[in-house]
């Protein structure tokens, strides 16, 4: 989740600064912060609800109250690539720039 999120700011920072288009996948940290959130509901001390010094119990309430900044985060991914566009315009034009046989592969 921190390293979606660092890689979010940091994708959207450049974009700001290079007023370049983006790239059509951006890092999902909302998709990542709701795993790790589904992955402490799943430890025991969670389940057993045991909470004396649960250094689990601190992690829970950090991922969950990460939730505004994750959403925020992609809501202006979206937002700026409407505003700078979109590197070859769909997934598929962006896929085809890495596709095998259409770049020169001399040095």
């Amino acid at each position: 989740m921190v390293g979606n999120i660092i890689l979010s700011f940091s994708t959207l920072a450049s974009a700001f600064h290079l007023k370049a288009p983006l790239p059509p996948y951006l890092p999902a940290p909302e998709a990542s912060r709701r795993r790790l959130v589904a992955a402490i509901r799943k430890l025991d001390v969670v389940q057993n609800r045991e909470v004396k010094g649960s250094r689990q119990l601190l992690f829970s309430a950090y991922a969950l109250s990460m939730k505004g900044v994750t959403v925020e985060l992609e809501i202006l991914g979206r937002t700026l690539q409407n505003a700078f566009g979109v590197i070859g315009q769909t997934p598929e034009e962006f896929e085809a720039l890495f596709a095998e046989g259409t770049a020169n592969h001399s040095i």
